[in-house]
């Protein structure tokens, strides 16, 4: 049963062992084929149904992935609380702690609905603010939940290998965690090589890319990034998928086209392959004319010059025995 809402989607409710569970829901509004590709978002403190989270829904929509935002089982908490990590916050982050085993729940079910009800055949995770320590605890289970994970500005890092390739997205000024935790939580994490951490400088802070949103041009970056890598391993022909920047499948936001890392990686690649890496030979050293000169101006038909010239220099000649003759 759907029920209509402000937005691009709708919410809607599943049955599971606990009871009827709610969530968001989005599609592309204008997609050519068949969409068979999803994200299932683990929202920040204040839940799935705050405006930041739908609206961060709906732009990822836009870019061709049916996105479902599942309903978290504790009560929202302002993001002015979770950016300025207040009092309130650590105790409401230490009381969600406990529920984190009925988040994970609700995540897989989330999942589900999409693959089962959706056509949806591959599904990655992706996390916001509070919302990245149950995007991480998914990314870690073996064997994997989701294909892929995302987390933006994670609160917290589990020391715990990682099963599933992950996208940790950061700023360089962050309330919660500072470089030397990630250098550690990289060390263990990254295992198997299946993260990578891209931290965007300029002073950038916590929800700097979904509900602090102050410097646009860090926050479209940080979302281009999370596109480049939901790219790669949610599509099956993940070439195709990450150099075309004009095919109708891939329609651009409103607020105009992000960046297309997946085309910046490939030209640049393609900018290597044509380069020539073999230099060319060096000049030979000229000939003395005094050498040859006479040998030019006799009148035989043919002449062996004493090793190859270059056609300038043969001409240069032939200008100069001209010139005498004259």
């Amino acid at each position: 049963m759907q029920h209509p809402v402000v937005g691009a989607g709708s919410e809607i409710e599943w049955s599971s062992p606990d009871g009827p569970q709610r969530g968001y829901l989005v599609f592309p509004e204008a997609h050519v084929g068949r969409i068979m590709t999803g994200v299932v978002i683990a929202a920040d403190a204040p839940g799935f149904a705050s405006h930041h989270v739908r609206t961060f829904a709906d732009k990822l929509a836009e870019q061709g992935y049916k996105v479902l935002v599942p309903e978290a089982p504790y009560a929202p908490l302002s993001a002015v609380d979770e950016v300025s990590r207040t009092p309130q916050f650590v105790q409401w982050q230490r009381e969600a702690a406990a529920k984190q085993d009925d988040v994970l729940a609700r995540l897989r079910a989330a999942r589900d609905v999409l693959k089962n009800f959706h056509e949806v055949t591959r599904v990655g995770v992706l996390g916001l603010g509070v919302g990245s320590e149950a995007a991480l605890a998914l990314a870690s289970e073996s064997p994997a939940s989701f294909d892929a994970a995302v987390v933006l500005c994670p609160t917290t890092l589990a020391p715990v290998p990682l099963s599933t390739p992950t996208l940790l997205v950061t700023g360089d000024r962050y309330e919660y965690i500072d470089m030397k935790q990630i250098r550690e939580y990289v060390a263990v994490a990254n295992v198997d090589s299946h993260l990578r951490v891209k931290a965007l400088a300029g002073g950038q802070r916590h929800g700097f890319c979904f509900s602090h949103i102050m410097d646009e041009d860090a926050g479209t970056l940080a979302i281009a990034e999370v596109l480049d890598w939901l790219i790669f391993y949610l599509h099956r022909f993940r070439l195709a998928a990450g150099t075309s920047d004009g095919d109708p499948w891939w329609p651009q936001g409103r607020n105009g086209p992000f960046y297309n890392v997946g085309l910046a990686n490939w030209q640049a690649n393609r900018a290597q392959w044509t380069t020539p890496v073999r230099p060319r030979p060096p000049r030979r050293p000229p000939v003395d004319s005094s050498l040859i000169l006479e040998g030019l101006a006799s009148m035989r038909r043919t002449f062996e010059l004493p090793q190859p010239m270059n056609l300038s220099d043969v001409i240069a000649l032939y200008v100069d025995i001209w010139d005498v003759n004259q």
